[in-house]
Parts: C-alpha cells; sequence; structure tokens
C-alpha cells in the first residue's frame, strides 16, 4: 500500500506528464493536496519530518512537494492562516511547474551549461504562468509567485530581476525553502547536507538574497535541529529530537537514548531550553521518517518553568552558551581537517 507522501508524488507526476503532453494540469487536485498538507500540518509535523528525511523519488517531484510541506510550515510561522495558508501550499506544489516544459535532457545535463542552454532553463517560470493560466485563466496570484519564485531580494534573481519589495511574499518562502530542500536533498553530484548544515549555509551565503524575516522564520519553524534528528549532548548522551522550542532554536527537547559510555539508561526527555549547562555538540543522523509520531513546536517554555526561562538573563545566558557551543564545534572540526 502507498504511503500518503507516495500518494501525492503520483499526484504531481499526473502533473507532469500533462504539461510534457501539453493538456492542463488537475488543478483541482492539487488544490485538494494542499488542503491535505494545510490539514495535517496543524495536527503534526509527521510531513515535516518526511520533508526532511531525504525521501526517494524524482528530485523535481519531491522537491515540489517538499517545498509546499516546508514553505507551509513556514508560512505558519509568519502568521499565515486560512485561505492565504492554503494558498501558499498551493504555490509550493506548483512554483517549479515550468520546469516540465523544459526538454530533460537539458535538466540532466552533468557539463556546465551554455549560454544559451541556462536562458532556456531560466524561461521557465514564464511557461509555468502560462501553464496555470491555460488551466484557469483566474489564477492570476497564483501565475504571479510561480514567475516570481526565482526572483531574488537582492535583484539577481530570474526572469526579470525584480527585487526588495517588488516580490510577492509567497514567492519569496517559495523560493528560500527551495534552496533548502536543495541542501538537504542529495544529488549526483553531492551528499546531502544535514538540516543544521543547510541552515548555517543559508545563513552565510544567502544572507542578503532573502529577506530577514522570512529566515529568521525557516529557522525557528524547521529548526537548526528538526524533528527526528539524532543528535549527541555535551553529557555524551546520544537522543533524537522531538519537540522543537521556536524561542530558542538550538535548544529542542530530546528524548535521551543511550550514554556515549555505553551505560543502560532508561529514555527520557530533556528540554534543553531548560538545561543551560547542556547543549547539542553533534549531529549523529538526519531526520528518520516514522521515528517521530507526534511532532510539537513549543513557541514558549512550559508555564512551570516561568521563574526558570523566561528572563532576558536567562535568554541571554542560552545564546552566550550557544555561541561558546558552536565556536567550540567549528574548532574541533577544523583541527580534524587540518589532522
Amino acid at each position: 500500500m502507498k504511503t500518503w507522501y507516495e500518494r501525492a508524488i503520483q499526484t504531481l507526476n499526473e502533473a507532469a506528464l500533462a504539461v510534457q503532453e501539453r493538456n492542463n494540469i488537475p488543478i483541482r487536485s492539487l488544490e485538494s493536496l494542499a488542503s491535505n498538507i494545510v490539514a495535517s500540518l496543524h495536527k503534526t509535523d509527521d510531513l515535516v519530518v518526511e520533508a526532511l528525511s531525504g525521501p526517494p523519488g524524482s528530485p523535481l517531484l519531491t522537491n515540489l512537494l517538499n517545498v509546499s510541506i516546508l514553505g507551509t510550515r513556514v508560512g505558519m510561522g509568519l502568521g499565515y492562516y486560512g485561505d492565504e495558508l492554503h494558498r501558499l501550499a498551493l504555490a509550493g506544489l506548483v512554483h517549479d511547474i515550468g520546469l516540465f516544459a523544459v526538454p530533460a535532457e537539458l535538466l540532466s545535463k552533468s557539463g556546465r551549461l551554455t549560454p544559451e542552454e541556462r536562458t532556456l532553463i531560466e524561461q521557465h517560470p514564464e511557461r509555468g504562468v502560462e501553464i496555470i493560466l491555460q488551466c484557469d485563466p483566474t489564477l492570476h496570484w497564483l501565475a504571479q509567485v510561480t514567475c516570481q519564485a526565482h526572483e531574488r531580494w537582492n535583484g539577481r534573481g530570474y526572469p526579470h530581476r525584480l527585487k526588495g519589495r517588488q516580490i510577492h511574499e509567497m514567492a519569496q518562502i517559495c523560493g528560500l525553502v527551495d534552496v533548502f530542500d536543495a541542501l538537504v536533498s542529495e544529488r549526483p553530484y553531492r551528499p546531502r547536507l544535514f538540516p543544521h548544515e543547510a541552515v548555517k549555509e543559508l545563513l552565510v551565503a544567502e544572507r542578503a538574497t532573502f529577506p530577514r524575516e522570512i529566515l529568521k522564520a525557516l529557522v525557528e519553524q524547521l529548526s537548526v535541529y528538526p524533528l527526528g534528528t539524532t543528535v549527541r549532548l555535551t553529557t555524551g548522551a546520544v537522543g533524537v529530537v522531538v519537540k522543537i522550542n521556536s524561542r530558542y532554536p538550538l535548544r529542542p527537547v530530546v528524548k535521551v537514548t543511550a550514554e556515549e559510555r555505553g551505560d543502560d539508561v532508561q529514555s527520557h526527555e530533556l528540554d534543553l531550553s531548560l538545561t543551560p549547562l547542556i547543549a547539542v555538540t553533534e549531529t549523529l543522523k538526519p531526520p528518520v521518517v516514522g521515528q517521530v509520531h507526534v511532532g510539537t513546536v513549543l513557541s514558549r517554555p512550559p508555564a512551570s518553568s516561568a521563574t526558570i526561562g523566561v528572563s532576558d538573563h536567562f535568554t541571554s545566558l542560552l545564546e552566550s552558551l550557544d555561541a561558546i557551543t558552536s565556536t567550540l564545534q567549528a574548532v574541533v572540526e577544523t583541527q580534524k581537517r587540518q589532522s
């Protein structure tokens, strides 16, 4: 029996075949799929875990579904709700639909693209506009988002070199999550990055490419250590991230499963936002589908921790400790590369 994710990919494959055969895409089926994504994310983060786990399949199809899932989660962090959130989920599903009108051999080319080939690929957003308006002439907003998904805040995107607020916010969300998904997905020419490595790459390399508030929402909603990620703590303990503290992205709730020295310990949950002397030092495995069944995003510490975790002083302490931990980890990694 196919999983929900596999059935969703099948729907997207039908849309891709429709584009290649110059037929109308099944827009109503895609709208229903978008509604399912929103409904699921209101209940659990299982789809986020699956999208971050590097699911198998055609990269073009998994990218459409992952951008919809992850983009919707980012939109929730930005305050999207109702019809607006459903629109964002739908936009993610079709943001690169025009790519299926590009010759397949060009998309799979391993060598450097010629200027002519690059120009042809960069025309795919406008082909997406034609595809969407062909199936429903009233979907001007969706055509606009699709056309602008590769525009960038600094004006270095395509096809029209728009910049700043000229770009639809949904297009900026899809664009950022599109880059993030590419980084955490395996490609023939490079291994996939861990989600926290992809976040670091975005913060370093894409700071001028996307607006700060959307970058911040991505970090808070997907977390530096997403649900299902296996991590090692400063105590040597190993555990799995089971809840996210959006206020402290570096300090999730971890279900501790073992000690580094091999002691037989009972599993228990550890909220790192309440333990300033314990932090994540290393990511061991990316999220695994099925490892986390009920995901939770904690927007604030539990009520019982009010006397411990809500003061500015405590927040500053946590941030300072996280900065120290990150610095020490960077030094260790540098020494490993040099040895």
